[in-house]
Protein backbone atom coordinates (compact mmCIF):
# COMPACT_ATOMS: atom_id res chain seq x y z
CA UNK A 1 0.00 0.00 0.00
CA UNK A 2 3.16 2.74 1.01
CA UNK A 3 4.69 1.77 -2.78
CA UNK A 4 0.83 3.33 -4.18
CA UNK A 5 0.82 6.03 -1.98
CA UNK A 6 4.47 6.98 -2.40
CA UNK A 7 4.44 6.31 -6.40
CA UNK A 8 1.06 8.54 -6.45
CA UNK A 9 2.84 11.07 -4.67
CA UNK A 10 5.89 11.45 -7.39
CA UNK A 11 3.37 11.16 -10.40
CA UNK A 12 1.95 14.17 -8.44
CA UNK A 13 4.83 16.02 -8.05
CA UNK A 14 5.58 15.18 -11.80
CA UNK A 15 2.23 16.31 -12.69
CA UNK A 16 2.17 19.60 -10.84
CA UNK A 17 6.03 20.52 -12.32
CA UNK A 18 4.76 20.65 -15.62
CA UNK A 19 1.57 22.24 -15.00
CA UNK A 20 3.12 24.69 -13.47
CA UNK A 21 5.04 25.66 -17.10
CA UNK A 22 1.87 24.98 -18.93
CA UNK A 23 2.98 21.89 -20.62
CA UNK A 24 0.56 19.34 -21.93
CA UNK A 25 2.31 16.09 -21.06
CA UNK A 26 1.68 16.96 -17.20
CA UNK A 27 -2.17 15.44 -17.98
CA UNK A 28 -0.35 12.35 -18.29
CA UNK A 29 1.61 12.02 -14.91
CA UNK A 30 -1.94 13.10 -13.76
CA UNK A 31 -3.75 10.14 -15.79
CA UNK A 32 -0.97 7.44 -14.03
CA UNK A 33 -1.98 9.19 -10.44
CA UNK A 34 -5.35 8.87 -10.86
CA UNK A 35 -5.35 5.11 -11.36
CA UNK A 36 -2.91 4.43 -8.33
CA UNK A 37 -4.81 7.03 -6.22
CA UNK A 38 -8.18 4.80 -7.09
CA UNK A 39 -6.72 1.72 -5.38
CA UNK A 40 -4.97 3.53 -2.83
CA UNK A 41 -9.04 5.55 -1.58
CA UNK A 42 -10.81 1.93 -2.02
CA UNK A 43 -8.36 0.18 0.56
CA UNK A 44 -8.87 3.48 2.54
CA UNK A 45 -12.95 3.57 2.29
CA UNK A 46 -12.15 6.65 1.33
CA UNK A 47 -15.61 6.67 -0.96
CA UNK A 48 -15.69 10.14 -2.08
CA UNK A 49 -11.84 10.59 -2.61
CA UNK A 50 -12.54 7.11 -4.75
CA UNK A 51 -15.04 8.89 -7.08
CA UNK A 52 -13.50 11.93 -6.91
CA UNK A 53 -10.18 10.10 -9.13
CA UNK A 54 -12.41 7.97 -11.32
CA UNK A 55 -13.99 11.06 -12.59
CA UNK A 56 -10.38 13.08 -12.84
CA UNK A 57 -9.05 9.81 -14.62
CA UNK A 58 -12.03 11.17 -17.33
CA UNK A 59 -11.18 14.28 -17.00
CA UNK A 60 -7.18 13.80 -17.42
CA UNK A 61 -8.10 11.87 -20.69
CA UNK A 62 -10.49 15.18 -21.45
CA UNK A 63 -7.62 17.69 -20.13
CA UNK A 64 -4.96 15.68 -22.43
CA UNK A 65 -6.77 16.40 -25.29
CA UNK A 66 -8.20 19.54 -24.63
CA UNK A 67 -4.90 20.65 -24.16
CA UNK A 68 -3.61 19.53 -27.60
CA UNK A 69 -5.16 22.06 -29.41
CA UNK A 70 -3.32 25.16 -30.21
CA UNK A 71 -2.42 27.59 -27.13
CA UNK A 72 -4.68 30.56 -29.18
CA UNK A 73 -7.56 28.48 -29.28
CA UNK A 74 -7.48 27.77 -25.22
CA UNK A 75 -6.21 30.82 -23.85
CA UNK A 76 -5.76 31.18 -19.99
CA UNK A 77 -8.70 32.71 -18.76
CA UNK A 78 -10.07 34.10 -15.25
CA UNK A 79 -13.43 34.01 -13.62
CA UNK A 80 -16.03 36.76 -13.68
CA UNK A 81 -17.75 37.65 -10.06
CA UNK A 82 -20.59 36.05 -11.28
CA UNK A 83 -18.77 33.00 -11.98
CA UNK A 84 -17.00 32.29 -8.49
CA UNK A 85 -20.51 33.10 -6.86
CA UNK A 86 -21.79 30.00 -9.23
CA UNK A 87 -18.87 27.65 -8.68
CA UNK A 88 -18.55 28.59 -4.77
CA UNK A 89 -22.25 27.99 -4.59
CA UNK A 90 -21.59 24.52 -6.40
CA UNK A 91 -19.11 23.45 -4.19
CA UNK A 92 -21.18 24.35 -0.92
CA UNK A 93 -24.18 23.03 -2.11
CA UNK A 94 -22.66 19.37 -3.33
CA UNK A 95 -20.40 18.98 -0.57
CA UNK A 96 -23.80 18.67 1.74
CA UNK A 97 -25.06 16.86 -0.69
CA UNK A 98 -21.83 14.63 -0.67
CA UNK A 99 -21.72 15.04 3.33
CA UNK A 100 -25.24 13.25 3.72
CA UNK A 101 -24.41 10.40 1.69
CA UNK A 102 -20.87 9.80 3.17
CA UNK A 103 -22.22 9.56 6.62
CA UNK A 104 -24.21 6.76 5.57
CA UNK A 105 -20.86 5.14 4.29
CA UNK A 106 -17.37 3.83 6.48
CA UNK A 107 -15.73 6.79 5.49
CA UNK A 108 -13.36 8.09 8.04
CA UNK A 109 -13.84 11.68 7.78
CA UNK A 110 -17.35 12.34 5.68
CA UNK A 111 -17.13 16.44 5.92
CA UNK A 112 -13.68 16.86 4.51
CA UNK A 113 -14.06 14.32 1.98
CA UNK A 114 -17.03 15.75 0.53
CA UNK A 115 -15.63 19.23 0.37
CA UNK A 116 -12.17 17.95 -1.06
CA UNK A 117 -14.52 15.61 -3.67
CA UNK A 118 -16.88 18.54 -4.60
CA UNK A 119 -14.37 21.94 -4.61
CA UNK A 120 -11.37 19.34 -6.73
CA UNK A 121 -14.28 18.84 -9.25
CA UNK A 122 -14.66 22.37 -9.60
CA UNK A 123 -10.80 22.95 -9.39
CA UNK A 124 -10.20 20.57 -12.33
CA UNK A 125 -13.14 21.83 -14.38
CA UNK A 126 -11.14 25.30 -14.24
CA UNK A 127 -7.55 23.57 -14.70
CA UNK A 128 -8.74 21.83 -17.89
CA UNK A 129 -10.85 25.45 -19.41
CA UNK A 130 -7.02 26.94 -18.25
CA UNK A 131 -8.76 29.32 -16.41
CA UNK A 132 -6.98 31.50 -13.41
CA UNK A 133 -9.03 30.67 -10.72
CA UNK A 134 -7.98 27.13 -10.48
CA UNK A 135 -5.17 27.78 -8.55
CA UNK A 136 -6.96 29.62 -6.01
CA UNK A 137 -9.20 26.46 -5.41
CA UNK A 138 -6.37 24.28 -5.65
CA UNK A 139 -4.82 26.51 -3.01
CA UNK A 140 -7.64 25.85 -0.58
CA UNK A 141 -8.05 22.06 -1.46
CA UNK A 142 -4.50 21.19 -1.30
CA UNK A 143 -4.52 22.39 2.63
CA UNK A 144 -7.93 20.83 2.75
CA UNK A 145 -6.55 17.07 1.54
CA UNK A 146 -3.09 17.34 3.63
CA UNK A 147 -5.57 18.07 6.96
CA UNK A 148 -7.78 14.94 6.07
CA UNK A 149 -4.67 13.03 5.13
CA UNK A 150 -3.16 14.02 8.46
CA UNK A 151 -6.52 13.24 10.58
CA UNK A 152 -6.48 9.77 9.01
CA UNK A 153 -6.32 7.00 11.49
CA UNK A 154 -4.21 5.29 8.41
CA UNK A 155 -2.38 8.55 8.25
CA UNK A 156 -1.34 9.20 4.38
CA UNK A 157 2.07 11.22 5.20
CA UNK A 158 3.64 11.33 2.12
CA UNK A 159 0.21 12.62 0.58
CA UNK A 160 -0.06 15.19 3.44
CA UNK A 161 3.48 15.91 2.09
CA UNK A 162 2.73 15.75 -1.66
CA UNK A 163 -0.47 18.61 -0.93
CA UNK A 164 1.38 20.62 1.77
CA UNK A 165 3.74 20.80 -1.11
CA UNK A 166 1.20 21.73 -4.20
CA UNK A 167 -0.04 24.24 -1.60
CA UNK A 168 3.19 26.57 -2.30
CA UNK A 169 3.12 25.24 -6.33
CA UNK A 170 -0.54 26.45 -6.29
CA UNK A 171 0.71 30.27 -5.46
CA UNK A 172 3.38 29.87 -7.81
CA UNK A 173 1.58 28.12 -10.70
CA UNK A 174 -1.04 31.41 -10.14
CA UNK A 175 1.81 33.36 -10.36
CA UNK A 176 3.02 32.13 -13.75
CA UNK A 177 -0.13 31.44 -15.41
CA UNK A 178 -0.69 35.06 -14.93
CA UNK A 179 2.23 36.00 -16.55
CA UNK A 180 1.19 34.20 -19.28
CA UNK A 181 -2.24 35.05 -19.35
CA UNK A 182 -1.03 38.75 -20.05
CA UNK A 183 1.77 37.70 -22.45
CA UNK A 184 -0.91 35.98 -24.68
CA UNK A 185 -3.20 39.20 -24.20
CA UNK A 186 -0.31 41.62 -25.70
Amino acid sequence: MQIIEISATVFGLLQALLVLYNKRSNWVFYILQMLLLIVFNYNLKLYGDLLNCSIYLIMGIIGLILWNKPKKELPITKCTSKERFVYTAIIIISTFTLYTLLKQTKDPKPLIDAFTTSSSFVATYYMVKRNLDTWILWFINDISYSIQYALLQESAYYLMALNIIWTFMAIASYIKWQKIMIGEKL
